[in-house]
């Protein structure tokens, strides 16, 4: 659900705020983030570099407990330093399963101040393919699923007073939970016979 402060929804019906593409990857060697703008901009501890053409497909909304697959195309940009040969070190990267979350960034369209970051979506990168052609260049094309794919995954926890105490030590919710005794209730009126 998307939640925008009054004064910034003033601002979009007027037609007036300046919003940016942000794409951040959580991958396992680093974060990564990557801003549809010429310039870097930093937001929680992440610089978004300039890259190339960002394209984000269709984000359709779903109902149900599937997954929905999006992707994400990244241009190489040698003006801003993002050549095929550094796209291409995305091989050396953990990637597969990782985060990535897709956010709009609002700006003032007078100050330039900035507003809000309203995340779009969020998923798992799934596969990553390469394409160099004449008329686009080099890309790098991640197909990705959204965070639905967690409603399908196992989870192997056992709920125990030990498996507790491993994830937050010193909660005792589960303490007495491997001692107790199971008890047959019986709902409604005896048979007769």
């Amino acid at each position: 659900m998307i939640n925008l402060p009054p004064s910034v929804l003033d601002l979009l019906d007027a037609g007036r705020t300046k919003v940016r593409g942000l794409i951040r990857f959580d991958f396992g060697g680093g974060i990564f983030g990557f801003i549809k703008s010429l310039e870097p901009f930093s937001y929680a501890g992440v610089t978004y570099q300039p890259g190339g053409i960002i394209q984000v497909s269709d984000l359709s909304g779903g109902t149900g407990l599937s997954a929905q697959q999006f992707t994400i195309t990244l241009a190489a940009s040698p003006d801003d330093g993002l050549t095929p040969e550094i796209l291409q070190t995305i091989e050396q990267e953990d990637y597969r399963d990782r985060p990535v979350t897709i956010l709009d960034a609002h700006f003032h369209p007078d100050t330039g101040v900035l507003l809000v970051v309203q995340p779009m979506r969020r998923g798992y990168v799934d596969v990553i393919d390469h394409e160099d052609n004449a008329e686009y260049g080099y890309r790098l094309i991640a197909q990705c699923e959204t965070r639905a794919l967690d409603y399908t995954r196992m989870n192997g926890r056992k709920r125990s007073d030990t498996d507790q105490q491993r994830r937050a030590p010193g909660d005792r919710w589960f303490e007495h939970a491997s001692r107790r005794g199971r008890e047959e209730v019986f709902w409604g009126r005896k048979r007769t016979s």
